[in-house]
């Protein structure tokens, strides 16, 4: 009761000062009105939407420098740079009179905005931040987030049938990819190539990737990428909406259920959600089933939001649980591919499966002072992992990873061209092995993790630059004696830097940027001397491992016209000390052992392409095509294992508009062709190419209670593949077969009454 009282009271003392900022949306072309245009404040996320005469009003708490993001359907977006004096972007504007022209867009051009992660608009960002809302990725439906990132370029998923997937960007996965919720890094034991991401599609808005070291700001192990997922706004102000979402798939007989609520009004914020899923066995394309690849998923999600005088607080939770079958376990030497397959769908729990639990708690507080910007974010995650193997009521795995972490940023603006973001960021690890489990992965562990980082943004002109440097600090110890191994205590350290230059007009944007890496050894990598039934395999460490060390080169050019957008995007990624699982090409238990070594030198390379075009004949079509092509080169013969081949994907969207009451929106058929992969690690096996054809059909209902449905098919020709980095594959097991969908969203919001100032 003490801490909630004290909480009251810090809340009561943070809304006061409070002031109104209004203003009109237009259209540049006809000078009229744009309803339902969306704005937001992005430091503080508050949000208004135009009314039929195009206002907006904002009462409360926000900072004297702000940046507006308008956005409306069918129109450009445009950010604003405001501040009190009535300066933004060279323009006079009247605060509580604000007018802004939107222009008419022919295509769905990414959008201007300001990137979460950095806080600088993307388009003067040297380096290539692609911007996903999840909405979009889901336009042909998927069953896990994996799927879903995968449509981005240069991103992929490897999988252990549907309930454990995990990102792949530019060959890359594990312990090389960063993943934050709401700036909070998530720790999950991504170290295990059985070990799923953690987090669901409810109250998530949207997914930036960063292809690429990334280690300047997100911190060390950023080799690959990071992952940076944002929630959902929060309802507009003085309104309140609730979303429901049902999903039913054929393939697995199951689907989904969830529901979002938000509430905001001038002072508060919040949202509730939750949802439940239940799949049984996938069917595969010769219509047998893969045994025991049945899961099911339970999420509750919350977030509360203020703003006090010059300040926003944030405070947030979630909770993921997963139960996951493990397909194509077995001790045999000798595999039989139809031993995994059943003429039986199940949906019951059986042995093996995997249960994981995930917590993540952060709280978020900005204060802004002048032309300084001040953020500190701490946070709390915990990461249960129980595996049931040979019995059902002694879990052959138990571990707890707690991971308490902070991030505190210091943002100053010396002038419209010149900002420096200075910062300091630490994490400390505590992973525990249950007093239950048969068997041990990692032995009990401490690790601490310290960086220090300033980057400096500077625009001239049409140019924008960036640089910056960090250090990095992490130390291990181990608590106890493992599988024979003594205790360790080790300590890393290693400088990192980036550098790029960004020049961008109305039709051309070329982006080039150099930034470097750093990894440490992982436990699993130091300390590993047993069986990794998930994965397969025996595995052996090596505690005389060094760090992983990368330096990449990143190009992006961008030709933009009236109905055209080509992106071209050529990488070059090159790793020193390269730490890598090696066959031994012998046996324990009937389980093949490989061993953790490294490579001096591994060059990854590549370029993703991109292309949108809207004919101007044919108003309501889109057409886009992407191609990611990864390679990779070593002293040797490749010892890189799952290194995704090309990939070519098409998409085709024809928005109808038919209709009054039940209205067709629009018609999405989506292509992708897969290369084949010949280019492997020792005693790697090969990949046929495969194609692939998915479309989906969206109707709107304009009734009391609007309703949106969208029905689809997945692998429409039922296709038998397997793809290269599905984790089935020593089994021969194929992906799933067709897969018919239907999804039906039920999105309700209404005004509060407003509330006296």
């Amino acid at each position: 009761m003490k801490f909630i009282a004290l909480l009251v009271a810090f809340v009561a003392l943070s809304t006061t000062a409070q002031k109104e900022l209004s203003g009109f949306v237009k259209s540049t072309v006809t000078n009229l009105p744009i309803a339902n245009a969306r704005i937001q404040i992005e430091e503080t996320g508050e949000t208004s939407v135009s009314d039929e005469t195009g206002a907006f009003i904002f009462f409360g708490n926000y900072p004297k420098i702000i940046h507006l993001h308008i956005t409306a359907v069918e129109f450009e977006s445009k950010v604003l740079f405001l501040t009190e004096s009535e300066q933004a972007l060279g323009r006079q504007y009247l605060i509580g009179s604000l007018e802004v022209y939107l222009s008419e867009r022919h295509l769905d051009l990414e959008e201007i905005t300001v990137s979460t992660g950095i806080n600088v608009q993307k388009n003067k960002s040297p380096f290539l931040i692609e911007t996903r809302k999840l909405s979009d990725l889901n336009g042909i439906t998927t069953l896990n987030m994996g799927e879903a990132l995968a449509k981005i370029p240069g991103v992929y998923h490897s999988s252990i049938g549907n309930g454990i997937s995990k990102p792949v960007i530019r060959g890359l996965q594990g312990i090389r990819v960063v993943s934050l919720l709401n700036g909070m890094r998530m720790e999950g034991q991504q170290w295990g190539g059985d070990h799923g991401m953690g987090i669901s599609e409810v109250g998530i808005g949207s997914v930036e990737v960063i292809k690429g070291p990334a280690s300047l700001l997100y911190g060390a192990d950023a080799l690959g990428g990071v992952l940076y997922y944002s929630d959902e706004s929060y309802a507009a102000v003085n309104s309140e909406s609730v979303k429901v979402q049902s999903i039913y798939n054929s393939n697995t007989n199951g689907g989904a259920l969830r529901v979002l609520y938000k509430q905001s009004n001038q002072k508060f914020r919040f949202l509730i959600g939750g949802s439940y899923a239940n799949h049984a066995d996938f069917q595969l394309p010769n219509q047998k089933f893969a045994q025991n690849s049945r899961f099911n998923e339970s999420v509750l999600k919350a977030a509360l939001s203020w703003n006090g005088k010059n300040k926003v607080h944030h405070l947030r939770y979630s909770f993921n649980h997963v139960m996951s079958g493990l397909p194509g376990h077995t001790h045999d030497s000798i595999l039989n591919p139809l031993e995994f397959q059943s003429e039986l769908q199940r949906r019951k729990q059986t042995i093996p499966a995997q249960f994981f639990d995930n917590h993540y708690l952060s709280f978020e507080n900005k204060w802004f002072l002048e032309r300084n910007e001040v953020s500190l974010l701490i946070g709390q995650t915990l990461n249960q992992l129980t595996e049931y193997d040979e019995k059902v009521t002694i879990p052959g795995i138990q571990m707890r990873l707690w991971n308490s972490l902070y991030t505190a940023k210091w943002t100053h603006t010396f002038s419209e061209n010149l900002k420096v973001v200075n910062g300091i960021q630490g994490m400390f690890q505590n992973n525990l092995n249950g007093l239950d489990g048969m068997e041990r992965l990692l032995p009990n562990s401490l690790s601490f993790d310290n960086g220090i980082f300033s980057m400096w943004m500077y625009s001239m002109d049409r140019w924008n630059f960036q640089a910056g440097l960090r250090y990095d600090l992490r130390y291990i110890k181990t608590l106890e004696e493992f599988n024979g191994k003594q205790v360790i205590s080790k300590k890393y350290g290693s400088p990192n830097a980036s550098i790029g230059a960004i020049y961008s007009t109305d039709k051309f944007t070329f982006r080039t940027n150099v930034s470097s890496g750093y990894r440490a050894p992982h436990p699993s990598e130091l300390l590993a001397n047993g069986f990794h039934h998930g994965a397969l395999r025996y595995e052996i460490g090596d505690e005389q491992l060094r760090p992983e060390r990368a330096s990449q080169l990143d190009l992006s050019f961008e030709v933009k016209r009236e109905h055209l957008v080509l992106l071209v995007n050529p990488f070059l990624n090159n790793i020193q000390q390269f730490i890598y699982l090696q066959p031994m090409d012998s046996m324990v238990s009937n389980l093949p052992v490989f061993a953790y070594k490294q490579l001096n030198r591994v060059l990854f390379y590549g370029s993703d392409i991109g292309l949108h075009y809207h004919p101007h004949f044919a108003h309501d079509l889109h057409i886009e095509t992407t191609y990611s092509y990864i390679n990779v080169l070593t002293a040797t013969d490749s010892s890189v294992s799952m290194i995704p081949p090309g990939r070519l994907m098409m998409s085709l969207r024809y928005q109808l508009d038919l209709g009054k009451k039940l209205q067709i929106k629009d018609v999405l058929v989506q292509y992708t062709y897969m290369n084949k992969q010949n280019k492997l690690a020792f005693n790697e096996t090969a990949s046929s190419a495969y194609q692939l054809l998915d479309a989906s059909l969206q109707l709107k209902w304009n009734g009391k209670v609007p309703m949106d449905v969208q029905v689809g098919c997945r692998n429409i020709f039922n296709s038998s593949y397997i793809d290269h980095l599905s984790r089935l594959k020593n089994i021969s097991m194929p992906s799933p077969g067709r897969n018919i969908y239907i999804s039906i969203n039920f999105n309700i919001s209404h005004q509060l009454k407003k509330q006296k100032a």
